[in-house]
């Protein structure tokens, strides 16, 4: 397993970063796997996600690798999968979060992001014909369960966005790490800006996750994977 994971680790990345917005969030913790609950995949905090959304990531993300010419093996389909369904999960715990801080994401904000879709423009303009027929034929949804997918989506990057503006890099902090990297300060002024946002990437992981591990001890997350690949 660990040679497989060297092998694809980043292609992986690449296919779950191409669907999702970056999930900087490990350790997500332990799932109830419970019963049947209606066609859903997981619950997560009473709000259900359907199979069917899960399906249409997974289909989308192996069709990814056959794009590029990689072999869809029965252990790169089941950790396809398991990342799918990790960041689903995520994104509903994200988005759950911003909804109780207070958070919205406006019509329009989704109206504008829909309209300068490539895939849903014609001649250069949006086209409600080219974006009904792609929101069918790519992901099997309705335009209004697309734009709701999309909302929730955005709802949880503005959760990440307010963590993000909540991590501070001291000038005394930047220094110091630079010294540790290069055994002096020759260069520094110059490289001050690329250091500092690494710490500030590095602290952001980090509280990230520990906000993460703090949001799955009070949301049950009820998992119904098994269930539905066996087809009950």
């Amino acid at each position: 397993m660990i040679s497989f994971f060297s092998k694809y680790r980043r292609i992986v990345f690449l296919i779950t970063v191409s669907i999702f917005l970056v999930g900087v969030f490990v350790g997500l913790g332990a799932y109830v796997f419970t019963g049947d609950s209606m066609g859903a995949v997981a619950d997560v905090g009473g709000e259900k996600i359907p199979y069917q959304s899960f399906l249409n990531q997974v289909n989308r993300a192996m069709n990814g690798f056959k794009d590029s010419n990689t072999e869809v093996n029965e252990a790169l389909a089941r950790t396809i999968k398991q990342e799918v369904f990790r960041e689903m999960v995520i994104e509903e715990l994200l988005s759950q979060q911003a909804s109780d801080l207070g958070m919205r994401v406006p019509d329009f904000e989704v109206a504008v992001e829909v309209q300068n879709t490539e895939a849903f423009r014609e001649n250069g303009a949006f086209s409600p014909r080219a974006y009904y027929q792609a929101v069918y034929n790519e992901f099997q949804m309705s335009p209004s369960e697309y734009e709701a997918w999309r909302k929730k989506a955005r709802l949880a990057s503005k959760f990440k966005q307010f963590v993000y503006t909540s991590v501070k890099v001291t000038p005394e902090e930047a220094a110091a790490y630079y010294m540790a990297k290069n055994k002096s300060l020759k260069g520094f002024e110059k490289e001050r800006a690329k250091y500092t946002d690494e710490i500030a990437r590095d602290k952001f992981a980090n509280l990230a996750n520990y906000l993460l591990r703090q949001l799955t001890t009070r949301q049950e997350i009820k998992s119904y994977l098994e269930q539905r690949e066996q087809g009950r």
